[in-house]
């Protein structure tokens, strides 16, 4: 059954959607010898790490609310 998403988990998929976009632009960057792209492709990389762990613990903190 589909629930209503926390706001953990929405803010993870945000984070993790925006990530991709940087890190696929930081990419091209990086691939045409720009410094700052490499730069943009760690941090994104951390961003998206990021995103996926508030994103594992919103839906860990809900299913633990809701009793599953």
């Amino acid at each position: 059954m589909l629930r209503r998403s926390s706001g953990g988990e929405i803010a993870g998929a945000v984070l993790i959607v925006l990530a991709s976009i940087v890190l696929l632009i930081g990419a091209f960057a990086a691939g045409a010898g720009s410094v700052y792209g490499m730069l943009g492709v760690i941090v994104a990389f951390a961003a998206g790490i990021t995103g996926l762990g508030v994103h594992i613990a919103g839906r860990e903190a809900r299913l633990r609310r809701d009793g599953n």
